[in-house]
């Protein structure tokens, strides 16, 4: 799958780069998302430009707050969920669990707690 992977910390152009990675496997209370839309937002850029609250660990996947897209499959023991069901992926503080990271990619895993029909 392609992925906007972030290099350093720098301006957009210097350093994101278009990349091949492996399509992530689901585990139990996840689903695998096949991204259809996502957004960019100024906070992006910001951790991009190494001026946000944090600092990720590079190189990483870029994206951090959300997107839309359908369940491609779920992880073992997962219901509730279909696969092909259209879904938002969101970074609800509120919601236990990992945080929404790398949605600049055409498939994601999220815990499924994430999801909200579309």
């Amino acid at each position: 799958m392609r992925a906007l992977a972030v290099v350093r910390a720098g301006e957009p152009v210097d350093v994101l780069r278009l990349e091949s990675r492996p399509v992530p496997t689901p585990e139990a209370g996840q689903a695998l998302i096949r991204v259809k839309a996502t957004p960019i937002h100024a906070s992006d850029l910001h951790v991009l430009r190494g001026r946000y609250g944090f600092s990720p660990e590079f190189p990483v996947v870029g994206g951090h707050m959300e997107c839309v897209g359908r369940i491609d499959a779920l992880g073992p023991a997962t219901e509730g969920l279909r696969a092909g069901e259209r879904v938002v992926v969101a970074a609800v503080p509120a919601v236990p669990g990992p945080p929404v990271a790398g949605t600049w990619q055409e498939y994601l895993v999220a815990d499924t707690r994430r999801l909200l029909p579309a």
